[in-house]
């Protein structure tokens, strides 16, 4: 049993970080753009205050791909630079809920009233939130505390035009990620992995049930330690939609799940102190339970039948059954996570980490970065030695990362042929292992397969503007027949798994011939 959660807890604490790395890179780089070309007093005019800043909070946040760890440094630069602490605290609230990526997902396998409606609650739940600190929880305090770090981060020097400053974007970002927010992740991914490992396999299949009125508050209890990135965070939403799972838990799974993780509560509570956030904190989950509850009757669709279980928590529990897994079974499931897409980013987080692990221990007393910050010396201008201010260049980077998300859109979700091509080596892959009795090889390729249906649905969306009703019904029954397979070799049943399989090759058929082109 020892064994089973030791390895469930590295495969958890593996995965997690897969997830978190790309987004802890943008933010970290977002942050040395605000530090380092748009500067302390750009910076507050960019969010700016009162309720014009809570709004501009929550839209900055959801145009950024950052997460619940990645909105750390970004929010730290804001709050260094003197932003109002109702605006930073939007921003860390709004800024891991949504991003090009995940708001196709949403709008594609969900309904698209629901998550636009979600979108929106979000904006009324991070202002409230805003508000309440301002004027209740760090009234005056924080007024005062945002005045002191502007005038701290107005005496720091901004760097001169040119290649200093792109370098100065840099040596921040790695430094920053080397940091003490550092520890906030670890404590983040560390409580995540602990707490799923310790939920018994397959313990959450039969909750958050919609005629369940408890299902919010076990959500919120299971969201706000655990993390999630913002993609899968949405695909459990999601699967709660096709099993007709509790609106209410979808939402506080999307403002919680996504939204925090014990890292940014821990963050949270060392730099505006226990005192003000524990209350700030409980009335904001409160507001978060009141808007789940209030939604459940209104956006909960009666036409659906409500499956008696559900996959889509399985991540939040160990990825074993009591006694079994090991090495061999962890590696490959970490694998399966550690894909194209996301090698580049785990080697990227990898490389600025040891660039910031090196700067911070040779470079102790920041020479290296009075030096870029410090006047360059006089010379003689060139007509290609165009002085763009600081501003534009933050602009430009920032609006930058969001063409990249859509970018990355494009990459994540292939195309139609692409998708059928995969599918067909995973096909053959599934139904060979299952006939065969390769029990954890098919409920891998399966698992796959499923996936690949979904990225097909948002492939042919984003290219097409368009998904048929037939399109949608071919994925969905071919999923609940990848869904029935699954569950016969979970339980160990290879007979009713294998006459399962006729039914799965006849879905198959017919959503290829639903998805082919006209």
């Amino acid at each position: 049993m020892f064994a089973s959660l030791f390895w469930g807890f590295l495969l958890r604490l593996g995965q997690g970080a897969v997830e978190a790395s790309l987004t802890l890179v943008v933010g970290v780089v977002v942050a040395g753009v605000l530090r380092r070309m748009v500067g302390p007093a750009g910076t507050r005019r960019l969010f700016g205050s009162g309720a014009k800043g809570l709004f501009r909070g929550w839209l900055a946040g959801m145009l950024l791909p950052v997460c619940a760890l990645g909105v750390i440094p970004v929010a730290r630069e804001m709050r260094r630079a003197g932003v109002p602490g109702g605006t930073v605290l939007a921003f860390v609230l709004a800024a891991p809920l949504l991003n090009p990526l995940s708001f196709l997902y949403g709008l594609t396998l969900a309904e698209p009233v629901v998550i636009l409606t979600f979108a929106g609650l979000s904006l009324v739940v991070a202002t409230c939130a805003g508000f309440l600190w301002d004027r209740v929880f760090g009234r005056g305090a924080s007024v005062t505390e945002a005045e002191e770090l502007a005038r701290t981060a107005d005496a720091e020097p901004l760097p001169a035009a040119g290649l200093r400053r792109v370098a100065a974007v840099a040596v921040t970002a790695a430094k920053e990620l080397a940091g003490r927010d550092l520890v906030f992740y670890a404590v983040g991914l560390l409580a995540s992995a602990l707490l799923s490992a310790a939920i018994p396999f397959g313990s959450l299949q039969h909750t958050m049930h919609h005629t369940d009125k408890s299902s919010p508050l076990l959500m919120t209890a299971l969201a706000v330690p655990l993390y999630s990135s913002p993609l899968p965070g949405m695909m459990k939403i999601g699967l709660m939609f096709e099993h007709g799972n509790s609106i209410g838990a979808a939402f506080v799974l999307f403002t919680l799940g996504i939204g925090t993780s014990a890292g940014t509560v821990t963050w949270l509570l060392t730099d505006f102190g226990g005192r003000r956030v524990l209350p700030w904190l409980g009335a904001y989950l409160a507001v978060v339970l009141a808007v789940a509850y209030a939604t459940e009757p209104v956006l909960y669709d009666t036409r659906k039948e409500e499956a008696d279980h559900t996959h889509a928590f399985d991540d939040y529990s160990a990825p074993f059954p009591s006694g079994s897994g090991g090495p061999a079974e962890a590696g490959a499931k970490l694998a399966e996570k550690f894909g194209p897409m996301e090698q580049p980013a785990v080697y990227g987080f990898v490389a600025l980490l040891a660039a910031g692990v090196v700067l911070r221990r040779a470079d102790r007393a920041g020479a290296l970065e009075r030096w870029l910050t410090a006047p360059p010396p006089s010379r003689a201008r060139t007509r290609w030695d165009a002085n763009v201010p600081g501003s534009v260049l933050g602009a430009v980077s920032l609006l930058g990362l969001v063409a990249f998300s859509v970018v990355g859109a494009y990459l994540y979700y292939p195309d139609r042929e692409q998708c059928f091509e995969e599918m067909k080596a995973v096909h053959a892959d599934a139904v060979v292992a299952a006939r065969t009795g390769k029990r954890d090889e098919a409920i891998r390729q399966l698992e796959r397969w499923d996936l690949l249906t979904r990225k097909l649905q948002v492939g042919v969306y984003i290219r097409t503007l368009r998904l048929s009703d037939e399109q949608a019904r071919s994925a969905d029954d071919l999923r609940e027949r990848l869904e029935e397979v699954r569950d016969a070799l979970l339980a160990n049943d290879a007979t009713v798994a294998e006459s399962a399989l006729p039914a799965l090759e006849r879905a198959y058929r017919t959503c290829r011939t639903a998805f082919a082109p006209n």
